[in-house]
């Protein structure tokens, strides 16, 4: 008996020990939302411009030679032969004014343009040559 009533005293101890003290709440207890995870922020979608495109869509397999796809992204435009750095950009209505400083063939020139695209098709203005040149969107 007097060892049943030992079982049963550690028994009793042991859940004791398992229960909040009169210091600990609830709102203690529970860890607060996102503790453990890390907070991840939305990811901002890139702007319609940025991508790879082609003057045909054939070209878009290509990875040699100059019918190939062109690559823009948020802050470059790598041609063929050429490589800008978009240095300036203005949303607009109809798309974006920017200024590309380009390194072609040795040399560096900055460029205003206007970039106008959507889903299919960029549309880039070469605002002091006066011409504009149109790519559509390769998939990947």
């Amino acid at each position: 008996m007097k060892q049943l009533a030992g079982a049963l005293g550690v028994l009793l101890l042991g859940l004791a020990a398992c229960q909040p003290t009169e210091t600990t709440t609830k709102a203690d207890e529970a860890e607060p939302a996102g503790r453990d995870t890390p907070a991840t922020e939305p990811t901002p979608t890139p702007p319609a411009y940025v991508g790879s495109w082609a003057a045909e869509r054939s070209w878009c397999a290509n990875t040699l030679g100059p019918e190939r796809p062109i690559m823009v992204t948020e802050t470059t435009f790598n041609g063929y032969e050429n490589t800008c750095e978009i240095t300036q950009l203005e949303p607009t209505e109809e798309g974006w004014n920017a200024v590309f400083v380009c390194q072609a063939e040795g040399t560096t020139s900055n460029r205003s343009v206007r970039m106008v695209a959507d889903d299919g098709r960029l549309e880039i203005t070469w605002l002091d040559e006066g011409y504009a040149v149109e790519w559509n969107r390769c998939r990947a």
